[in-house]
């Protein structure tokens, strides 16, 4: 039993020592860094003389969601298909639309998976 408490003890300090000074850990701290740097799906469609506002109304027009971000609608959802399918075919949707209205995809295009979307020119 004692062993047993000596144990717990010696994980608990390492435990607290992990979590570094000021409650962030280094991991937190680089972490935190990287999620600013993420832009919102919205930021990768560029069009020629647009506006911030204009492009928000263009997403939302075309079932992107008002902050800038796509996330499927399950009342979107078709009998028999599963929530993966109905995501990327909303996915698509959002995209072919987007491209319908002059938008251009500015993100990357280099992954298999990229690839085989509309915004990368896929049919």
């Amino acid at each position: 039993m004692r062993e047993f408490c000596m144990g717990m003890a010696l994980a608990l300090c390492f435990f607290h020592t992990g979590c570094g000074i000021g409650g962030y850990s280094m991991t937190g701290m680089v972490l935190e860094k990287d999620l600013k740097s993420i832009k919102p799906y919205i930021a990768y469609w560029a069009k020629d003389g647009m506006t911030e506002e204009r492009r928000l109304q263009d997403w939302v027009g075309c079932g992107g969601d008002n902050i800038g971000t796509f996330s499927w609608k399950t009342k979107k959802q078709m009998p028999g298909e599963s929530n993966e399918q109905s995501s990327r075919r909303q996915d698509n949707d959002l995209q072919r639309c987007m491209l319908r209205s002059g938008y251009r995809y500015t993100g990357k295009c280099s992954s298999a998976d990229m690839k085989a979307q509309p915004l990368c020119g896929a049919p």
